[in-house]
């Protein structure tokens, strides 16, 4: 799930919400007495936005803060005019991007973008979070040949600077990058960085942002004029793992890419399951699919594979990190992520300030029977309409928010789960699309457990 004014301008931080907490000042939390992590409320939530003529930013919260500070890069000006911590508003401003600070316990600040990227960039339609503080960020499907454009964009949300170390993997294995280690950027300040400066001519690559200092958000900006058409914003997938879900795909019989990393030295054998309405699929050319050691591969998801609405569970015997490309028409494509299950409610923008079309939501379950609640709220954070969905469980349900959204100015919705559910949401302009992988809205995080040494 930020960006700006061409589409190489679209600053596009994106992650989980930033957070500071102050644990000493948070009396309401919930200690494991074996001496494990806690979890404590959050007060302070930091998030980075994009800026520009065509970007919008829309900013919301699960229940009103007490403050909403934006601080526009480079400039650091503060917009009074969207400093409503109990509204949901949306913005164009000018700069290189925003940082947004919302201070409240549990109130679960989060923000989106939304914007077109000119023809020169590829066109397409792009949807997503606002960005995070990122530790460990992988990103998959870059490319620097074939009239493809991947742009890196840190940002820094903090007065103190900021350092990352990048490493970059293709279809040959690893790639000795260009002034990849020891990047810094100057407090509150936005760095955006062309891949082809990393690694020029790559078709196809996969890239690792590893955080040593300072409150560093990330996101890569990807478009394309000619082996596939359209501009996505591609998100932070999940690190590599041995098992995860890719939820919100939705294509037919051609147009999907599994992208795969192995970033370990021991090959990888991956094998991926559809999970779809009448429950799990497997194609045997998804079986044993091999990742060399250190290698970055894309995988063409053959015609006999399941089609339509799905979530894509990934397992494997070493780790790797997933995406997958969707490319349901010629103009425009979607990147789904990996995503871990919801803990908390998650918010999902509906007003951005542009002709999207109500987002359709895809629901699994992985495991157990579960359910979701999703309710429409209006500007001023009042409830306008609700809606139970059942998800059996090793399925995927679709929901058209449309149903929802008739009976008003429905300004976000917030989807409530009973049980293990991921789930994404689908944003459609015409013949564009952009796909966003619903997150937990930030209320409470685990903290380490500080003990007095003897």
């Amino acid at each position: 799930m930020s960006r700006r004014t061409t589409w190489t301008a679209l600053a596009l931080p994106v992650g989980a919400a930033a957070l500071v907490v102050g644990a000493s000042l948070l009396p309401r939390s919930t200690t494991d007495p074996a001496g494990g992590p806690q979890r404590v409320d959050v007060v302070q939530s930091t998030y980075a936005c994009p800026a520009g003529s065509v970007v919008t930013v829309g900013s919301g919260q699960l229940e009103p803060g007490e403050r909403r500070d934006f601080r526009v890069t480079p400039e650091r000006e503060v917009d009074d005019a969207a400093s409503d911590a109990g509204r949901w508003t949306t913005s164009r401003i000018a700069g290189d991007g925003v940082i947004v600070t919302q201070t409240g316990r549990e109130s679960g600040a989060v923000g989106f973008f939304a914007g077109v990227a000119g023809k020169a960039g590829g066109g397409g339609l792009v949807v997503g979070h606002c960005g995070s503080i990122v530790d460990d960020a992988w990103f998959l499907g870059l490319g620097t040949a074939d009239e493809r454009s991947s742009t890196l964009i840190l940002s820094n949300m903090s007065d103190t600077p900021a350092v990352a170390d990048l490493r970059l993997w293709g279809p040959e294995g690893e790639i000795d990058a260009v002034d990849a280690t020891g990047i810094a950027l100057d407090p509150y300040t936005v760095r955006r960085i062309p891949v082809a400066d990393l690694a020029a001519g790559e078709p196809a690559l996969a890239l690792q942002v590893a955080r040593r200092r300072g409150l560093l958000s990330a996101v890569v900006n990807d478009g394309s004029t000619a082996t596939f058409a359209g501009t996505e914003p591609i998100g932070a997938t999940a690190a590599p793992s041995t098992d995860q879900y890719l939820p919100g795909v939705e294509s037919g019989r051609r147009g999907k890419t599994l992208l795969l990393l192995n970033p370990g030295d021991r090959t990888a054998r991956v094998d991926v399951e559809s999970l779809a309405s009448d429950g799990p699929v497997s194609d045997r050319r998804l079986q044993g699919v091999k990742v060399p050691a250190g290698r970055f591969v894309e995988v063409d998801v053959p015609t006999s594979a399941p089609r339509g609405r799905q979530a894509l569970h990934v397992s494997s015997d070493e780790p790797v990190a997933a995406s997958v490309r969707v490319e349901p028409g010629t103009k425009d494509y979607s990147v789904v992520e990996a995503g871990a299950a919801l803990d908390g409610p998650a918010v999902v923008p509906v007003e951005l300030g542009r002709s999207v079309s109500a987002p359709r939501l895809l629901l699994t379950a992985p495991g157990d029977d579960a359910s979701v609640t999703v309710t429409a709220y209006d500007d001023r954070m009042r409830s306008i309409g609700s809606a139970d969905t059942a998800v059996p469980g090793r399925s995927t349900v679709t929901l058209d928010t449309a149903d929802v959204t008739a009976d008003g100015d429905v300004a976000y919705l917030v989807v409530t789960p009973k049980g293990r559910v991921v789930g994404a949401a689908t944003y459609a302009d015409g013949s564009l699309v952009s796909s966003l992988l619903l997150e937990s809205a930030p209320t409470r995080i685990e903290v380490p457990q500080v003990v007095p040494v003897d």
